[in-house]
């Protein structure tokens, strides 16, 4: 039986801590000096990695459902973040892009959250780190397969991850 000081010691509990922890420092940082949360900014920095896409596109490089990257999308607008238009190749779809203020505000948000993420990483071999990390999505996208075929968001990956996005 285990109890509780075995299962702190298993490495998917200290990644969980770990990202837990990570989100937290982002949105902390994020919301003090520029007044968005975490979750609405990788929307918008995402945007700014793949350039002009579609909301789905947007989803699966964020590895999150559609209607969620919908009701991120939308608030985003309302605050003139990100500019959304329908897709001349697929009326049912939208374009989404930055805005100029979105431009801005990832510029800026991301050079602060960069200095505080490098102080994160210190004594980290990074290049190490990504590869156990890149092992790991790999075994978690088989066990999800084995689980029955649950399908993760970003349907086609066989085994490895390419990057947030």
């Amino acid at each position: 039986m285990l109890n509780n000081m075995e299962i702190t010691q298993y490495a998917s509990f200290k990644l969980h801590q770990a990202t837990a922890l990570l989100d937290r420092v982002a949105d902390n940082y994020l919301r003090t000096h520029h007044g968005i949360r975490y979750a609405p900014f990788l929307v918008l920095l995402i945007s700014k990695v793949v350039g002009p896409a579609t909301q789905q596109r947007l989803a699966t490089a964020l590895d999150v459902s559609r209607a969620s990257v919908n009701q991120r999308v939308s608030a985003l607008k309302q605050q003139g973040l990100l500019s959304v238009v329908t897709d001349p190749e697929d009326s049912r779809a939208h374009i989404v892009s930055l805005t100029e203020a979105g431009e801005r505000l990832v510029a800026a948000a991301w050079e602060g959250l960069d200095r505080d993420l490098a102080d994160v990483e210190t004594g980290i071999d990074e290049r190490l780190l990504a590869e156990q990390l890149d092992r790991l999505i790999g075994n978690l996208l088989k066990v999800l397969e084995a689980q029955g075929g649950v399908q993760p968001v970003k349907a086609g990956r066989k085994g490895t991850y390419d990057g947030p996005a």
